[in-house]
C-alpha cells in the first residue's frame, strides 16, 4: 500500500500550541491557528483518502513545499503536520512512525506539503 495525500502548509510549533500558567500549572492548548489547521488537514484527508485510522507500522515521506524563501527549520513544522494527522485519525497514532523521512521542495504560492505513507517500518537488529 502507498498513499500520497497533498496537505496544506502547517504553522510552526509556536503557532499551533500555546502554554499558560494556571494555578501554578503550564497548561498546553491549541492556538487558533492550530484549530484552523487541524480543520484543513481533516477536509483535505477525507477529501483525498477517507478516513483510514492506519494501525500498523508506517513509512512516512514528507516533503515540505515553503510559502517563500525564508530560511526554515523542517523539524518545526512536523509536529503539528503528524498531531493534525492523527486527529484527522489518517493514523491511530503517530508512534505508528517507524521511519520518516523529511524533504525540502521548492517554494510554492502558500506553500504545501506531499505525504506519502507506506506500510512496514524498518526492520533493525
Amino acid at each position: 500500500m502507498q498513499i500520497e495525500i497533498h496537505l496544506p502548509w502547517p504553522p510552526t510549533i509556536n503557532s499551533y500550541y500555546g502554554h499558560r500558567a494556571i494555578k501554578r500549572r503550564i497548561i498546553s492548548y491549541i492556538k487558533s491557528a492550530g484549530k484552523q489547521y487541524r480543520k484543513d488537514v481533516e477536509e483535505a484527508i477525507v477529501e483525498q483518502v477517507g478516513y483510514m485510522e492506519i494501525d500498523e507500522p508506517l513509512f512516512v515521506e514528507v516533503i515540505l513545499y515553503p510559502p517563500d524563501a525564508r530560511r526554515r527549520d523542517l523539524d518545526n513544522y512536523m509536529k503539528a503536520l503528524l498531531d493534525a494527522c492523527t486527529h484527522a485519525r489518517l493514523w491511530e497514532d503517530d508512534a505508528l512512525i517507524d521511519q520518516l523521512h523529511i524533504y525540502r521542495g521548492r517554494k510554492k504560492a502558500q506553500g504545501s506539503v506531499t505525504l506519502r505513507l507506506s506500510l512496514g517500518g524498518p526492520v533493525m537488529p
